[in-house]
Formats: C-alpha cells, structure tokens, sequence
C-alpha cells in the first residue's frame, strides 16, 4: 500500500513537471518594440478620428443636399400655386368684362329703343366697348402665354 502512494505520489510529480514544462514563457519585450506598438496604436486612433469625421463631413452634406431639395420642391410647388392662380385671375377678368360689354350691348338697345341716345353717347359707349375688347384680347394673349408655361 505505501508503494502505490509513492508511485501516485511520483506520477502527480512527474506530470505537474511535464506540465510546467511544456508552458511557453511570457516573451520579454524590449522596451523599443512598446514604443512602437504605441507609436502603431496613436496612429492607429488618428486614422480612425479622420475616417469617423469623414463620415460626418459625408453624412452633412447629404443632408444640405436633401434640405435643398426639398427647398426647390416647394419653390416649385408654389410657382405652380401661383401660375394657376393668375390663370384664375385672368380667366375670371375676361368674363367680367364680357358682361360689362353684354350690359353696355343691352342698355345701348333698350336706350335707342326710347330714344334717349344721342350720337355722342352712342360714341361714348362704343369707344368703352374697344376699350373693353382691346383689355379682353391683352387678357386673353396673357392668358395663353400662363397656359403655355402651365
């Protein structure tokens, strides 16, 4: 009995030796190699700082792109807002001087029907008649034009 605890004994020896043996060694570095490993891990850090602001410099103006593009779309929009509104304006100002001219049309007839117009107001009248025809034809050219650019 007392040999195979010699010989345990001696195998849990030999094999903690074996062990020990066998584990590499912590490698020595020379105090040159930590200066450059520092020297590395500085410029390392510096390279990562320059890519990361890239990134935000990118990342900027991406977004000045897209707040300008958007500031065009609504510029866009309200041109298109006020090209229509002025062919409303116009459209709208070509029939209310076509009833002026309906009603000066109709009280000239019913006028000469009594026999209160004198040559004079017949000319008046006429002459704001063109004036009115001549206003009409300048709205409408305008109006196509507006049409056009719609």
């Amino acid at each position: 009995m007392k040999m195979i605890k010699i010989i345990t004994l001696l195998a849990v020896v030999l094999f903690c030796q074996i062990s020990l043996a066998q584990e590499t060694p912590v490698p020595v570095t020379p105090v040159e190699n930590t200066e450059q490993m520092m020297q590395e891990k500085i410029r390392q850090e510096a390279k990562e700082a320059r890519e990361a602001q890239k990134r935000i410099e990118k990342a900027e103006k991406e977004a000045k792109k897209a707040e300008k593009a958007q500031k065009k779309a609504e510029k866009e929009l309200k041109n298109r807002e006020k090209l229509s509104s002025d062919i409303d304006s116009k459209r709208r100002s070509i029939a209310k001087d076509e009833k002026k001219i309906t009603k000066i049309q109709e009280k000239m007839i019913k006028d000469e029907k009594k026999g209160k117009l004198s040559p004079l107001a017949i000319e008046k009248l006429n002459q704001k008649m063109d004036k009115l025809n001549k206003g009409i034809e300048k709205d409408k050219e305008k109006l196509r034009k507006l049409e056009s650019k719609q």
